[in-house]
């Protein structure tokens, strides 16, 4: 039997007591069942919305689990670095320290900090911090101008 169901089972009983209803007893039984109808109806909605989550959380976890095997598979052994990542990253090599497995990353992944090795599992962590400057920005800083206008090499 539901919640619901005996919440309404609760109010028949109480209504079949033909109890005087100007009685304090009596509202307050009347009182204490509406309620228990009240959160028998809240708890149902609640029930419904965790089985709504449930739900979107297990197509998550399948959808992550294909993403995974797109990751980890075999078939990403001979993609090239250029077949995974931008132009615009940086890359870098990384050995396993357990599977010795040459992994190749870029700068946004080694910023991050780690990376599980799709080798063996191993976390992989990198003490990584970027360079603050551009190679054009210092060579145009050491030529700096001087209050007068002037280079200061001059």
């Amino acid at each position: 039997m539901k919640l619901s169901e005996k919440a309404a089972y609760i109010n028949g009983l109480i209504d079949g007591l033909n109890l005087d209803p100007q009685d304090k007893q009596t509202k307050i039984f009347k009182l204490i069942a509406e309620l228990l109808g009240e959160m028998a109806e809240e708890i149902g909605q609640l029930e419904q919305c965790y089985d709504d989550v449930s739900d979107q959380i297990d197509g998550i976890g399948e959808d992550l689990a294909g993403v995974e095997n797109l990751l980890y598979s075999e078939d990403m052994e001979g993609l090239e670095y250029s077949d995974v990542f931008s132009d615009d990253d940086e890359p870098y090599e990384v050995v396993c320290p357990t599977c010795e497995r040459t992994i190749t990353i870029g700068e946004e992944v080694l910023s991050a900090g780690c990376l599980k090795c799709p080798g063996c599992g191993q976390l992989l962590e990198f003490d990584y911090v970027p360079d603050e400057l551009d190679p054009q920005t210092a060579s145009d800083d050491d030529q700096e101008e001087d209050p007068k206008g002037k280079p200061e090499d001059e």
